[in-house]
């Protein structure tokens, strides 16, 4: 007892004791009633919103040692990402034990996944450049955007588009590296603002001929990922704004294994995506105002199983428009009502061409019934030609006692739609579909779940703070593939290109599942000595899974058991070195042919900047996966092994 009487505020004064020698410590960390999370449709401050929360600046991206904005995720706390390969190329990602389908995306509060399937949910079209913060929201959000956020959802807030008040200025910058493997990796964009316009754009280009695959096939995991943004904003008056983004997302890649486990699985895969977006912002007084965004999307993937297969060629559009009035009625009482409807559709060579609309319309009200006391409910009505009529609740709380511990809960009820590749794959593929394959459904139902979680947000010290959670999910309906007889598949599905004799993996919706967990985070911001400061967090994720029969799930058998993330930085004028990892967990899943998934693994990845003109130019080295570990996510999809690499970062402001 005496020990830890005296050893807590020895170790905070030891790393605060110097707090104010230098300038402000980086974003990433700053204190939860400083963090505005503008996911909540009320931007609340991250320790009134009731929920796990966090929040990475902007400005901190180029402290991370990583390539892509996926594998900066990897890197968060609580959050896991199921890669097929580093540097964007392709990654599930999944929160609180989820599905992949289960998380739903959001690119300054518009809806991000892609109609075809989640595993394009990662194919982000912005570049770090135009990004203000990222926000990881876990647990539900279906009452406030709607199906498919069922885990939780990541919000990506950009500069030009957020409501914030920045100073005037231009800031360019860029970081540069070629490395093994013939790798050439840009990120450089730009960000101005003058007297009422904003403008930002960037280029996030990742190449490289690829390392040796250690597969039946051979190969390399080559790939050629390139994404371009501008955007800008304009104040046209006193209370009028306006903002536009044109974002083109490209992507050429070795997907050999991806998806399957034939030792003949040659697959090579192309993917675009163009996205379009508006927005209109009316601010009647300093208490209310109006926004309106509209987004078009269309992106296309060309997926080619061998070079003498018949390639599946998909066309999607995406068509999104959303409406909010933001109300302050009182200093305790804040309200936003908004609707939203979209059309989402594709034109397919092998799953035929369908178009789906979907509409709701959703309250949320924040109070302050006392003091530290905040209430967030919301609720959505929501219909979608798919699945019918739902309401979807949700209730969040927390209470700040004293100064440094907040008490937080969370109810919430959530769904989560069939994508096209569920319902539709392989209905019209050309002749017979061959033994083995998925098959999709027209019929499925809707996931439906309800969520409960409860936590402690504990600032131990201004250089340390400690948060925990316990969260506790029901989920029926679940959609999985389940291998079928084909005379049963072409009864439930009336395809008439099928085989009565053969057996396919049949999506269907297959059973309840019960999803419980705790999370824990340390997040630091210490003062270590004059122009020394260590930034970073570390988190440990604990997830049960309770499948209701004796089916092997397909999508959850590759979900982590026991998850430790994250980064740490040590920054100071004259260099930054920083080092995130992975340690995954999970339950053995069997061989299939030559492929095998360990039960366990741990990845490193390094970071090394030396400041040549200090604020302004750095040389910079990367190791991703330093210590050449062998692993993979999901069975026959390969993870690259040790990949070095260095260059310069440039950093220019005025």
């Amino acid at each position: 007892m005496r020990l830890t009487r005296y050893a807590t505020p020895l170790f905070c004064t030891l790393f605060t004791a110097n707090a104010f020698a230098q300038s402000a410590p980086a974003d990433s960390t700053r204190a939860l009633n400083e963090v505005t999370v503008y996911g909540t449709r009320l931007n609340q401050v991250a320790g009134q919103t009731g929920r796990y929360v966090t929040v990475v600046s902007g400005r901190t991206l180029s402290q991370y040692p990583v390539a892509s904005l996926d594998d900066l995720l990897r890197l968060l706390p609580a959050i896991e990402m199921q890669s097929r390969g580093n540097f964007g190329t392709q990654a599930d990602i999944t929160l609180r034990g989820s599905t992949f389908n289960q998380v739903l995306i959001l690119l300054d509060g518009m809806r991000l996944n892609d109609p075809l399937t989640g595993h394009f949910a990662g194919y982000l079209p912005i570049t770090p450049a135009e990004i203000e913060q990222i926000e990881v929201v876990r647990g539900p959000g279906a009452a406030l955007y709607g199906p498919d956020a069922v885990g939780g959802f990541v919000n990506i807030v950009t500069k030009t588009f957020a409501a914030t008040h920045r100073p005037d200025g231009v800031e360019v910058g860029g970081t540069f590296m070629a490395g093994e493997y013939d790798l050439k990796t840009t990120n450089a964009g730009f960000y101005g603002q003058d007297k009422g316009l904003r403008l930002a754009g960037g280029i996030l280009n990742n190449t490289a001929s690829g390392q040796l695959l250690g597969l039946p096939g051979g190969g390399r995991n080559d790939f050629k990922l390139n994404t371009y943004s501008l955007s800008g904003a304009y104040q046209i008056s006193n209370k009028l704004s306006a903002a536009a983004r044109a974002s083109f997302d490209r992507r050429d890649y070795n997907a050999q294994n991806f998806y399957t486990t034939n030792a003949g699985d040659r697959a090579r895969e192309t993917t675009s995506r163009d996205w379009y977006q508006g927005q209109l912002r009316y601010d009647w007084n300093a208490r209310a105002r109006t926004e309106l965004q509209m987004v078009g999307t269309s992106s296309t993937d060309y997926y080619l199983y061998t070079p003498t297969s018949a390639a599946s060629d998909h066309l999607m559009h995406y068509l999104n428009l959303q409406a909010q009035h933001q109300l302050r009625l009182s200093d305790k009482v804040q309200l936003t009502l908004g609707g939203q409807a979209d059309k989402r559709s594709v034109r397919s060579n092998d799953r035929g061409n369908h178009a789906v609309w979907h509409q709701g319309a959703f309250a949320v009200a924040g109070l302050t019934p006392a003091t530290g006391l905040n209430l967030t409910a919301a609720l959505r009505l929501d219909h979608d030609q798919a699945y019918g009529t739902e309401l979807l609740p949700q209730l969040t709380a927390s209470q700040l006692l004293g100064e440094k511990l907040t008490v937080r809960a969370a109810v919430g009820r959530a769904i989560r739609a069939a994508n096209f590749t569920e319902q539709y794959n392989s209905a019209i593929r050309p002749g017979t579909v061959p033994n083995g394959f998925n098959v999709g459904n027209p019929g499925l139902a809707a996931e439906r779940t309800w969520s409960y979680e409860g936590g402690l947000d504990y600032v131990l010290c201004p250089a340390l703070t400690l948060r925990g959670t316990y969260f506790n999910r029901y989920g029926r309906n679940l959609i999985d593939y389940v291998a079928t007889p084909g005379s049963e598949v072409q009864a439930g599905t009336g395809f008439t290109n099928l085989n009565p004799a053969a057996t396919y993996r049949y999506a269907q919706n297959l059973f309840a599942v019960s999803t419980q967990g705790l999370e824990f985070e340390a997040s630091t911001r210490a003062q270590l000595t004059t122009g020394l400061r260590l930034d970073g967090s570390v988190g440990y994720t604990y997830t049960h899974l309770n499948v209701d029969g004796s089916i092997v799930s397909q999508y959850l058998s590759n979900v982590a058991k026991q998850l430790v993330s994250g980064n740490l930085s040590l920054v100071h004028r004259r260099f930054t070195a920083s080092l995130g990892g992975v340690y995954k967990q999970r339950a053995g899943v069997p061989p299939v042919g030559d492929f095998t998934l360990s039960s366990d693994y741990v990845v490193i990845n390094g970071r090394f900047d030396v400041a040549l003109l200090p604020e302004r130019l750095w040389v910079v080295g990367q190791a991703q996966n330093l210590f050449d570990a062998k692993y993979s996510d999901l069975l026959g999809a390969q993870m690259p092994g040790r990949w070095l690499m260095a260059g310069v970062r440039l950093a220019l402001r005025r």
